[in-house]
């Protein structure tokens, strides 16, 4: 894919570590449209978007990973009618 010289330019500008984060949107935009049964289009723009964000936001940060010794306790309470009661 051909990108513009302004996106080019805004692309190599950026570290290492944030020309992998924008890789990695568009690739995860790709996936999606091609899961949803669409081509991609205008990747140009998936692009300029990416890297707007990646500037905003910077790169994502893995998420700690939590370890619990015990797993969160959910409780379902079934629905009884006041007639039941």
């Amino acid at each position: 894919m051909k990108l513009s010289a302004h996106a080019l330019r805004s692309l190599q500008q950026m570290d290492e570590a944030g020309r992998q984060a924008v890789e990695q949107i568009v690739q995860a935009h790709i996936r999606a449209c091609l899961l949803n049964g669409f081509q991609p289009e205008n990747l140009e723009r998936v692009y300029q978007e990416a890297i707007e964000i990646i500037r905003l936001e910077g790169p994502p940060q893995p998420e700690p990973m939590v370890t619990s010794k015990y797993e969160p306790t959910r409780r379902y309470e079934q629905y009884r009618s006041p007639r039941a009661l």
